[in-house]
């Protein structure tokens, strides 16, 4: 659906109105209340007054031009925000990637699909390609690993080019992806990467998701994905047949890559969920010594095992809820140093809310159980105590969402720099995004409350403002799918839609993956059997009657 167009000029750009706010920050608003934040951009603070799409489309947004972000993505200037700027302003405020992941592939042409449009994430026609680069001149890569690369570099891994290119790829683009902060490091190139170098599969796995990731924009990258993906399987399905106890890291490292490579393919649950079970059986018969990397992988599936149940609509397979310790990285002298020494690499500031989402996602199967014995037995005491114990998890999860904040301390909030102070208040809208999300599954999925619920349309305008928020402070966005796609579908209001589209647009592009062009796809469908009077089918089946599977991650 189309949104109003404002006219050039009508609304000063964001960078504007940002610098001004943040000269007058006694007007403005935290998620933490009473802690020092920047104020919010007006967007926030007058949601009816401003569309996402006003916001976004004078000449001097620094959010308004159709190159933002764009490093070869498949995104193109989509027909439902052709009141965007067309012009190509600075963009001070949205930080683009460190380098140019594209640079020295050369591209392949795309053939836009002929059976109906995709205003939104139709890929673009490649461009003319310049010639490969000089690996020999290339310049190393500081990755923070035992490994001194020496030029060209990764020649310690491979003396094939392209391949050199790959580890380039994933060192310096898809590392930066995967994680909310690197302060400390990557967890991937330092934890990862040098494992992968005595490790043929784990080097292939990370051949193929590299290789996954730049053929979804268009690029020709020696060898397909798919031929790398299989030598990784083959070569884990090697190792674990070794049973040996000491490669229970590398077997867990190779099996969560092909987990991270599913979703920038946007795999099936099927994969997936083969994956998952096997990290598990891993991690249950292979017990040892552990170690930072055993921890940081053990978290990781951690995530995966839950943000995949939200997914396909099954409980977790761990089956247990993790405790404020094990969900968390960050250390208790660290949560007193800094506001981003309290941020958690892979959950962000949504550590300690991970088990209220892991009881959330359970509800959804205990609910299918209980209509089935209710339906099979009415009346029987087995499906009134199934019920009663369901009601009981649910009311639960509802208080505890509710009791919930970020756990920052807030004298902490302002930090010494401008960046980080922007990337941490990224992080909270963030945070605050998934806890709006949870009410929205919560009450649609498990209650069952009618999309036009209050209970429903109101927490999905405060996701989609808090995923907005995301975008605007130029964050972060290796976990914002799920709730940007959970509140999506409830959106009804133009307003909310055109927010959608646009946290949609610039999640593609800089994330540059599969499964948000995927969920994408779904979510524009519900909206239009929602507009057809078709306004409680889920989306769950109308991915199904598409014949997609909506991978979050």
């Amino acid at each position: 659906m189309r949104p109003p167009t404002t006219a050039p000029g009508q609304h000063l750009g964001f960078h504007d109105r940002l610098q001004a706010l943040r000269q007058n920050s006694s007007s403005g608003s935290s998620i933490m209340s009473g802690s020092p934040t920047p104020p919010l951009p007006p967007i926030a603070e007058n949601w009816e007054a401003h569309s996402a799409h006003s916001v976004f489309s004078d000449s001097g947004s620094s959010c308004g031009s159709d190159s933002l972000l764009d490093i070869g993505s498949p995104l193109p200037p989509f027909n439902p925000l052709e009141g965007f700027s067309k012009s190509a302003p600075e963009v001070p405020d949205v930080k683009p990637l460190q380098m140019d992941p594209l640079d020295g592939f050369p591209k392949e042409d795309f053939e836009e699909e002929s059976n109906g449009s995709r205003d939104m994430l139709t890929p673009i026609s490649a461009q003319a390609s310049g010639a490969y680069p000089d690996l020999s001149l290339m310049a190393p890569s500081t990755c923070g690993s035992p490994y001194d690369f020496s030029t060209p570099a990764f020649a310690e891994f491979t003396s094939n080019d392209a391949r050199r290119h790959l580890l380039d790829h994933f060192c310096n683009v898809l590392s930066h992806l995967l994680v909310f902060k690197e302060d400390g490091g990557n967890s991937f190139r330092q934890l990862i990467l040098p494992m992968a170098h005595k490790s043929p599969p784990l080097l292939n796995a990370i051949y193929a998701i590299s290789s996954a990731h730049l053929e979804h924009r268009g690029w020709k990258t020696g060898e397909r994905a798919l031929d790398l993906h299989s030598k990784a399987l083959q070569g884990l399905a090697q190792l674990i047949a070794e049973k040996d106890r000491g490669n229970r890291d590398e077997v867990l490292a190779v099996i969560m890559l092909l987990v991270y490579y599913e979703v920038v393919r946007s795999g099936s649950a099927v994969s997936l969920n083969s994956h998952l079970r096997g990290a598990l059986s891993i991690m249950r018969e292979r017990r040892g010594k552990r170690g930072p990397t055993s921890t940081f992988l053990e978290r990781t599936f951690r995530y995966f095992d839950v943000i995949c149940a939200l997914s396909f609509g099954t409980g977790p397979l761990s089956g247990t809820i993790l405790s404020q310790n094990q969900s968390s990285d960050i250390g208790p002298t660290l949560r007193e140093a800094s506001a981003m020494a309290s941020v958690d690499t892979l959950f962000g500031l949504v550590a300690d809310l991970w088990p209220i989402v892991h009881r959330l996602s359970t509800l959804y199967g205990m609910k299918i159980e209980v209509e089935k014995e209710e339906m099979a037995s009415p009346g029987s005491e087995k499906a009134t105590a199934m019920r009663s114990d369901f009601e009981n998890n649910a009311s639960t999860v509802e208080l505890a969402l509710h009791q919930w904040t970020p756990k920052i301390p807030g004298s902490l909030v302002t930090t010494e720099t401008p960046a980080d102070d922007s990337r941490l208040q990224s992080i909270l809208h963030n945070a605050e995004a998934y806890r709006q999300a949870c009410f929205i599954f919560l009450n649609r999925s498990i209650f069952g409350l009618p999309r036009s619920s209050p209970k429903i349309q109101t927490p999905t305008k405060q996701a989609l403002q808090a995923c907005l928020r995301v975008v605007i402070f130029s964050g972060p966005m290796c976990a914002l799918l799920w709730p940007l796609f959970t509140a999506s579908c409830e959106a009804i209001d133009d307003v909310d839609r055109n927010v959608a589209r646009t946290v949609f647009r610039h999640l593609e592009s800089r994330q540059g993956m599969q499964n948000i062009v995927t969920a994408w796809e779904v979510a524009e469908e519900v909206w239009r059997r929602g507009d057809s009077g078709d306004t409680e089918r889920g989306w769950r089946d109308v991915a199904a009657d598409l014949g997609r599977e909506v991978v979050f991650g």
